[in-house]
């Protein structure tokens, strides 16, 4: 399977289209995983992931307004082509910007409303978010135009930005807690008489990070700068121009000619070229029934009328086919609802709620299941380059696995900070075991339907990468309700 792998693909290509998605939220996921450290210095305090939810949420116009100059410029091939790159480019230079300021701004703060506010943190966060939103459907979109094979190297670059910036954190040690003995004595009456009580408790302190918050935002911005040189190289190298999807390779100049060159019946309709950077794709579409003539046209004339150096799809219609149409526009939707419902729980919700599911059997399986959980996503889309799945079937099933897994999370968050297990030795293990098998169901059934998407086609993409984000809104939400305002879940002691 690596051989065939290898056999329709070139290595360097796939870690260029790795290198190039790992600018897809790594700037967001290093602020996340950061707050530990930013908290202790700006005014908000825990308040601020709350502001930064809602911002992130705002933020969601970017994939909005891309899916709408798409669709305007649905006929225009050329138009949507440029449009993917443009944008890509406008994320990458945005979150170089925003990433560079934040290394030497995020400290400022301006009296607004009676109270300091951390402006420039606060603002740049809302570019980030902008961009990275915006991600979610213009780099699936620019997929579209390379080969399908490359798309898990994709999600494996996409996995990375969460999981790099998460060990850059570990390294750096934010977050980390040390629990502190200590005791404090206080005059009390017992019984008529006043009696010094000393009374014993543990709290929990910040450990000072191993290096600053300005060299961890560099260290981000360097990751989408090097982003955008893999970019591109994929757009202007020309050692990965045969790795766009394409059937024939001419050159721009010469389109013009390439009608003219071709002497089809009347019998067809419609001739029309999608032009990638470097070449053009044919598609010859068929009058429905008949001919001009009431005479049957066979794809296969269609395929005897085009040169021989010239590879092209037909298109035909039979009931069998329109039957088929039917079929998989149903299991579309099944798939793409999939998709809501899996951003819904591993992109947002299950995030707001992994300390009341974690942190009651402590803090070392606590930092495990952070850890582990984004581990397990860039394992599953190594796996899926070698063991792609396809099937609508098998891949509700892997969804149904880490939906089993989430309930688990979820009921342990609500009967925090007592759930099942506690105070045994098998607790922790559970709890990062379930986190680890959500992670990795719920990736890998979100990889295969994208691998789906890619087969029908760019359209189909953009609303794979609208519907991430629509899960997302929903879920980012409805975690900040249950967690800030309505309160139900509660904590567990960090000691």
């Amino acid at each position: 399977m690596l051989q065939k792998v290898l056999m329709d693909s070139k290595v360097l290509v796939h870690l260029l289209v790795c290198i190039f998605a790992i600018s897809s939220w790594v700037d967001i996921n290093g602020m996340w995983v950061e707050l530990p450290i930013l908290v202790t210095h700006l005014p908000e305090k825990w308040t601020l992931p709350s502001y930064i939810t809602i911002i992130s949420q705002i933020a969601n116009i970017g994939p909005i307004i891309f899916v709408l100059i798409s669709l305007c410029l649905k006929r225009t091939h050329v138009k949507k082509l440029t449009l993917d790159k443009i944008t890509s480019y406008i994320i990458m230079i945005v979150g170089v910007a925003s990433t560079l300021l934040l290394a030497f701004f995020w400290e400022e703060t301006i009296f607004v409303d009676g109270a300091d506010r951390s402006f420039a943190l606060l603002a740049l966060s809302f570019f980030l978010s902008f961009v990275d939103c915006t991600s979610s459907v213009a780099y699936v979109a620019f997929m579209a135009s390379l080969k399908p094979v490359y798309l898990s190297s994709f999600f494996v670059g996409e996995g990375l930005s969460g999981l790099l910036p998460a060990l850059m954190a570990l390294g750096q040690g934010a977050g980390e807690i040390k629990c502190v003995n200590a005791s404090s004595t206080s005059e009390r009456n017992v019984s008529g008489n006043v009696v010094n009580v000393t009374d014993y408790y543990v709290y929990p302190t910040y450990l000072p990070p191993r290096f600053s918050v300005q060299l961890f935002f560099l260290l981000l911005c360097g990751m989408i700068f090097l982003s955008m040189v893999a970019f591109s190289l994929l757009n202007f190298w020309g050692y990965c121009k045969d790795q766009l999807v394409a059937v024939s390779t001419y050159n721009l100049e010469d389109s013009d000619n390439l009608r003219d060159s071709i002497d089809l019946e009347d019998d067809v309709k419609d001739l029309s070229f999608r032009k990638t950077s470097y070449s053009y794709e044919m598609t010859v579409s068929l009058e429905d029934e008949v001919g001009v003539n009431n005479q049957d046209f066979p794809a296969s004339q269609a395929k005897e009328k085009l040169p021989n150096h010239v590879e092209n799809k037909v298109v035909s219609d039979d009931s069998a086919e329109v039957e088929h149409q039917k079929t998989s526009k149903f299991v579309l939707f099944l798939l793409l609802l999939q998709i809501v419902i899996i951003n819904f729980l591993i992109t947002a919700f299950l995030l707001s709620i992994q300390v009341y599911s974690s942190l009651p059997y402590g803090i070392d399986t606590y930092n495990l299941v952070v850890t582990l959980s984004n581990i397990a996503n860039p394992v599953a889309c190594i796996i899926s380059v070698f063991l792609s799945i396809t099937s609508p079937w098998i891949i509700s099933l892997m969804t149904t696995c880490g939906l089993g897994c989430s309930a688990y999370i979820i009921a342990v968050a609500c009967l925090s900070p007592t759930p099942p297990l506690i105070g045994t030795s098998s607790g922790g293990p559970v709890a990062v075991a379930v986190w680890v098998g959500a992670s990795f169901f719920l990736t890998y059934a979100k990889i295969s339907v994208a691998g789906v998407m890619r087969q029908v086609g760019r359209h189909a993409l953009i609303v794979y990468g609208a519907l991430t984000q629509t899960g997302a809104l929903l879920g980012a939400v409805t975690g900040f309700v249950l967690v800030n305002e309505v309160k139900v879940l509660k904590d567990a002691s960090w000691c």
